[in-house]
């Protein structure tokens, strides 16, 4: 279980990482005219494997329900962001437009999620593991 939860604290960071990183490229592109669209979008989809060690972590490290919400919110939100709305530029330009306000959403639940994997991984050391079960609760 401790080792779940730490490698869900690192796979969240590095989502988080790699998010600010996906900034910093798209600004390379749009704003410094350096970089070729490609480099974006493949560090992009590449994100999607942090998630999904996420998502297997927060189950085998019985994180607590909310987290496992909000991870699973974090998912549609990134697939919505890179596989929907970044496609329908022709079809649906104010929509796709929305693709990087959501990355503002990625980048604040993914710091939010780190965050908490964090304190749970600090307070695991200090409290005995009986009183870090997680709650139980419908949809977990």
């Amino acid at each position: 279980m401790k080792v779940s939860r730490t490698l869900y604290r690192l796979f969240a960071w590095l989502f988080v990482v790699g998010v600010a990183t996906q900034v910093f490229f798209a600004g390379m592109t749009v704003v410094a005219r350096q970089w070729p669209w490609n480099n974006h979008a493949n560090l992009g989809h590449s994100l999607a494997l942090p998630l999904l060690v996420m998502l297997v972590t927060m189950y085998l490290g019985k994180l607590p329900g909310r987290m496992k919400r909000l991870t699973w919110l974090l998912f549609a939100i990134y697939l919505l962001q890179a596989d929907v709305l970044i496609f329908l530029r022709a079809s649906a330009p104010l929509l796709s437009a929305l693709h990087p306000v959501l990355a503002l959403a990625d980048f604040a639940l993914g710091l939010s999620l780190a965050r908490q994997a964090s304190a749970i991984d600090r307070i695991g050391e200090v409290l005995p593991p009986q009183l870090l079960q997680p709650e139980s609760s419908p949809g977990d």
